[in-house]
């Protein structure tokens, strides 16, 4: 029977959104809430992997921009799973798949051009998730996630203003 990503790793995930956020958010937005959708310290059996990293206001994004958000999650969770290695094949998020694909395909005009440009964003993605001190602001959300299941205000920007500029 398949279970959905542990409590750890489904916070990673929202974390990664959450910190791609706000590195690219430079002043024009702040991340006001991440939530993991469920109940802090709740059983946790067959939970569908979902939550949120809401903005401060709506904003429009590059596709660039647009991609680093919504694959964030997926980039936070390879590096995760590369040192916790799941005891069977890992569940891909295939929303957040789906909904970059479906928006890079209304920009570029050919399947290799977005190809090309999700290596390019999953590199830059790496990059960041490489960092030490970011990482360190990711592993930091995703604790907090999971004991508390959503922050917001002061809490979450103490977190985020680790982040280096």
């Amino acid at each position: 029977m398949s279970r959905g990503p542990e409590p750890l790793r489904m916070a990673i995930h929202q974390a990664g959104h959450a910190v791609a956020q706000a590195l690219i958010g430079s002043g024009r937005f702040a991340v006001s809430r991440v939530t993991l959708g469920i109940e802090p310290n709740a059983a946790w059996p067959d939970h569908t992997a979902w939550g949120e990293a809401a903005l401060d206001r709506e904003i429009r994004l590059s596709v660039y921009e647009f991609g680093l958000v919504t694959l964030a999650g997926i980039a936070a969770e390879e590096r995760y799973l590369a040192s916790h290695p799941p005891e069977e094949e890992p569940l891909v998020a295939l929303s957040d798949l789906a909904e970059w694909n479906e928006q890079a395909k209304q920009v570029f005009d050919h399947a290799g051009k977005v190809e090309l440009v999700s290596l390019n964003i999953m590199r830059k993605l790496r990059e960041w998730f490489t960092d030490p001190a970011i990482w360190q602001v990711v592993e930091d959300l995703a604790a907090e996630l999971v004991t508390q299941g959503t922050l917001a205000g002061s809490n979450l920007a103490s977190i985020l203003e680790r982040l280096p500029r």
